[in-house]
């Protein structure tokens, strides 16, 4: 579940969010996004370049994935966990 990508410039990027974030809430994580430059939506859009994936809780027999992941997988757009996204943060602040 990796972006293959060395430098990524936020500001030609929407992000979208799917889980539970650790290190942020998701209201800091989307400012933080902004700040940098970047766009973020909270609903699966065309425009949508980047998902960053949070821990996803699950019932023990539930398949750990969400509809916002499934769809991101199926249109081929870029997928990072979050301390990827912590690292993209801080080369763009």
């Amino acid at each position: 579940m990796q972006a293959n990508r060395e430098i990524l410039d936020l500001s030609n990027e929407c992000l979208l969010f799917t889980g539970t974030l650790t290190g942020y809430t998701r209201q800091e994580a989307q400012q933080l996004v902004i700040d940098a430059g970047g766009k973020v939506l909270n609903y699966c859009s065309q425009a949508v370049t980047l998902l960053v994936v949070g821990v996803i809780d699950k019932g023990l027999f539930e398949e750990l994935t969400t509809r916002k992941l499934v769809w991101a997988q199926s249109k081929s757009i870029a997928i990072i966990g979050e301390a990827e996204f912590i690292q993209l943060i801080k080369r763009n602040i």
